[in-house]
């Protein structure tokens, strides 16, 4: 069900099935923007009561399928919403099943300046897009990083421990092996600790309340090592 995380910024909550039998804890975010407009980040399966209590907050206007694992209930929200426009990956021509979308840009400001977007280059295999909600002071991600201190049966666990993601913030070690130019992933995330967030959403895992910001840099010490000195210096 729908639930509130802060002013203008709710979650959906629920496991999301994966291959093996496996079921990690995943959350779609909705963030208001001005107007009452409506965006549904990183969607999961929503339900008739569910769709109900978001009309309530305002009007679906756009849908977010922000990475190339991050797609799975695009097309069938904006069945649910045909009105709403759907922002995408770049990456995702192929698997959105011939769903019209506009691509995400690499960085930039969206709807006036009420969303910032920011791509993770040099990960191209994820193409992940991280958020900037500046009202909240929240940024949203889907598998940049993982919270997640509990979740149903006993292979997840052992699959985040095994990928360090487990009962902390942390980065899968699955990035290491994702990541093609290192320096280039380093640059983005310095781009990224620019922005004045305290809250951190992610797609998987516990939501961090504040001190947002110096928990990522943790988080992501090792792909900002990699970045050029200059980089490195203006990270927190």
């Amino acid at each position: 069900m729908l639930h509130a995380i802060a002013t203008d910024l709710w979650a959906i909550e629920a496991a999301l099935r994966l291959p093996g039998g496996l079921r990690l804890p995943s959350r779609a975010t909705i963030l208001r923007v001005s107007g009452d407009r409506l965006v549904v980040h990183s969607p999961l399966a929503i339900d008739d009561d569910t769709a109900r209590a978001i009309d309530a907050l305002g009007e679906v206007s756009f849908i977010v399928a922000p990475s190339c694992f991050h797609h799975l209930y695009a097309a069938r929200t904006a069945s649910r919403w045909p009105k709403a426009q759907v922002l995408g990956a770049p990456s995702l021509a192929k698997k959105l099943g011939g769903l019209p979308f506009d691509p995400l840009p690499s960085s930039s400001s969206l709807l006036g300046g009420e969303l910032l977007v920011r791509r993770i280059d040099g990960v191209p295999g994820l193409d992940e897009h991280v958020f900037f909600h500046p009202t909240s002071r929240t940024l949203v991600v889907t598998d940049l990083v993982f919270n997640v201190h509990a979740c149903p049966g006993f292979g997840m666990p052992i699959f985040l421990r095994l990928v360090g993601a487990w009962k902390k913030l942390a980065q899968s070690r699955m990035w290491r092996f994702a990541t093609k130019d290192r320096a280039a992933a380093a640059a983005s995330v310095a781009d990224v600790l620019a922005w004045d967030f305290d809250r951190l959403v992610m797609a998987h895992g516990d939501v961090i309340e504040s001190g947002a910001r110096e928990g990522l840099a943790e988080a992501l010490h090792w792909l900002r090592a990699g970045a050029p000195r200059l980089l490195s210096a203006a990270s927190p």
